[in-house]
Order: structure tokens, then sequence, then C-alpha cells
């Protein structure tokens, strides 16, 4: 794909819209300029198992066996808990009527074994991008998956040491928590 590289962006306030039924995300470019990213859950329901299993295999599941992947389930809950714990909170992205908004059609993904890439793209072509090494795709997909369930979509889709991991007082408190 020729052209720029898109802006990444440096904040990101993620939630679930129930007038729209989509998670938003609230994005601040470089420069502050904000931007409004919507992804449905059938987009969602194609990016997530990529993230899944790229963080699963930082933890060295990927070959493991029977009794290694329960190991390596249990090693995944940990750090998911350990990310959650030290998720720090922070004012929500504001954006301002008229800011640029759009809905999210495809998202390119780009991985190494330090972090991954993100490359979310409208009709036009890709608006924004998001670098996220381990722990913080941990604290996202927390907070996606905290989303999903306000959402009250099927959750077949997360693997158990991520439903786990949520606190119980978080899955069955619903609205946003701030």
């Amino acid at each position: 794909m020729a052209g720029e590289a898109p802006p990444g962006l440096e904040r990101v306030t993620t939630r679930y819209s129930v007038a729209q039924d989509r998670i938003c995300l609230a994005g601040e470019l470089p420069g502050g300029s904000p931007v409004v990213l919507w992804l449905t859950q059938r987009l969602l329901r194609r990016l997530l198992p990529p993230l899944l299993a790229w963080l699963q295999e930082q933890g060295g599941a990927a070959n493991a066996g029977a009794v290694q992947a329960l190991y390596a389930d249990a090693l995944q809950g940990f750090a998911q808990q350990a990310a959650r714990a030290q998720l720090q909170p922070q004012a929500p992205v504001q954006v301002p009527e008229g800011s640029r908004s759009c809905l999210v059609e495809g998202v390119d993904m780009g991985r190494s074994p330090e972090m991954v890439r993100l490359v979310f793209r409208d009709a036009q072509g890709a608006v924004a991008a998001m670098v996220l090494q381990p722990q913080p795709l941990r604290q996202w997909l927390g907070i996606v998956f905290d989303a999903w369930q306000q959402a009250e979509w099927p959750l077949e889709l997360w693997p158990d040491w991520l439903r786990e991991s949520v606190p119980a007082k978080a899955v069955s408190a619903g609205g946003l928590v701030h």
C-alpha cells in the first residue's frame, strides 16, 4: 500500500455506544486533533482472534501440550490480571462537535515479537494507527471486553483466561467506570 503512513493515536478512550450499538474509539492524534473511530461487532469478531493469539504466543503457549496449555492459560490469566491492575485512570479524550468521525471498515495488523500495529481504515483509506506492546494491548483488550459485556454481545470469542481476569464486581456492575 503506497502513500503516507497514517498518524498514530496518542491516547484512546474506548466505550460502548448504546445508540450506535458499536464500540467507539475516541482518539487523540499528534498535535491533539481528535478522531472518532466506530468499530462494529462484526469487525471486532475478525480483529480480536489474531490479537488474542499474538498475546498467547508471547507466553510461549503456541506449541504446548494439554497440561502445559492449562499452565499457559493460568499464566495468561495472571498476566491479564496484572495488566488490569496497573491500568491508570485517565481523563477521557474530548471530542468536540464536528470532529472527524468514521466507520472503520477494515484493520490492517502488523506483528513483531515486541508489538502489534493496527491501522484502522474507512472507505477512503487509512485513518489512524495504534501500536501496542503486550501490556498495553492486554489493558486495551480488557477495556474492549468490558464494553463488549455492556453491549451484551455473545462472549464465546473471549478466552477463559481473559474472562476470568475480570474482577467479579466489574462483570456484574455494567455501565462506565471513570
